[in-house]
């Protein structure tokens, strides 16, 4: 898509890809539970799905964007988690879908892996179509990492992200992935880019900071006045964040231009930094904004979730 894009039209006030069932909280308070957060990672990667194709979810908790990205369209999608208590939960959650074998889960640390390590552990014949991932990303000192492995992100927020990216890159996938608006956005498109990713949709939700972000706010301040972690203040009187789901194509060898529009990677801050001069969680001033965006830009207004499992 060429040209200004008028976001009104492409704002969402529901969940689309997750079902009722995927709103309840997983029984073990172990298992990674946040419904906006999986909802923008999952409206990331199907926008790269094509009919059949396979997409390998690192750190897929739940197993509940891999079942709805199955239900979008894939032909097998196959989650690895680090934790034992989430690969039992997602292959007894969704046993019906791992009956048919669309869904499968393992048990692996991609960060302790190689791109071909993984390729192993996958019941793929050949690398996947799609890499996707929506790993621990909030601004938390270091020391966190043993007690919220989840959402522990390091001090810019891409502990993880690079992991992801690597083996992404490695195995020639395109590659859906979740960050933060205050997850170093500037830096995380410039390591898109220089690993061979163009960036080509782009979803955008507005969540309230978490208690474990808000007991820490000292890092993602610091982040916001470098001008790398723009916050959301509401007129509500309530501090957000943006959580961004990135649909990034390969794009080596490939020049960008009409037939493969790609977000510039100085443009992914600049457009959340402007989305963050709202007053509302509709992110109103992208609209009729005198910057034209390359790529589509959705907007998802979900009913607040409180209840939010960070393990």
């Amino acid at each position: 898509m060429n040209g200004a894009l008028d976001v009104t039209t492409d704002r969402i006030f529901e969940y689309r890809h997750l079902r009722p069932a995927d709103l309840r909280p997983p029984q073990s308070p172990d298992v990674f539970f946040d419904p906006a957060d999986t909802e923008v990672g999952i409206w990331a990667t199907v926008d790269l799905v094509k009919p059949g194709c396979t997409v390998l979810d690192l750190g897929s908790g739940s197993g509940a964007a891999a079942a709805a990205v199955a239900r979008a369209g894939a032909g097998h999608v196959h989650g690895l988690d680090i934790s034992p208590n989430s690969v039992r939960w997602a292959s007894e959650h969704y046993a019906l879908e791992t009956e048919h074998r669309r869904v499968t889960f393992g048990i692996a640390d991609y960060a302790l892996s190689t791109p071909s390590g993984l390729l192993d552990r996958c019941p793929f014949d050949s690398p996947p179509t799609v890499v996707t991932s929506n790993p621990p990303y909030v601004p938390l000192p270091r020391p966190e990492v043993s007690k919220k492995v989840s959402i522990d992100g390091g001090p810019d927020g891409l502990h993880w992200v690079r992991s992801v990216v690597r083996h992404a890159a490695g195995m020639g996938s395109d590659l859906g992935i979740t960050i933060g608006s205050y997850s170093s956005p500037g830096a995380a498109a410039a390591l898109l880019h220089n690993s061979g990713y163009g960036i080509s949709s782009v979803t955008l939700s507005a969540l309230r900071l978490g208690d474990h972000t808000l007991k820490n706010m000292e890092m993602v301040l610091n982040l916001e006045a470098r001008g790398e972690g723009p916050l959301l203040r509401a007129e509500d009187g309530i501090v957000y964040y943006l959580i961004v789901g990135l649909s990034c194509r390969r794009i080596v060898g490939t020049a960008c231009g009409a037939a493969n529009p790609a977000l510039p990677p100085d443009g992914l801050l600049a457009l959340l930094q402007l989305a963050c001069t709202s007053r509302t969680l509709a992110l109103e001033t992208l609209d009729n904004s005198p910057r034209t965006w390359p790529v589509p830009i959705r907007i998802l207004v979900l009913p607040d979730e409180p209840r939010r499992h960070h393990c």
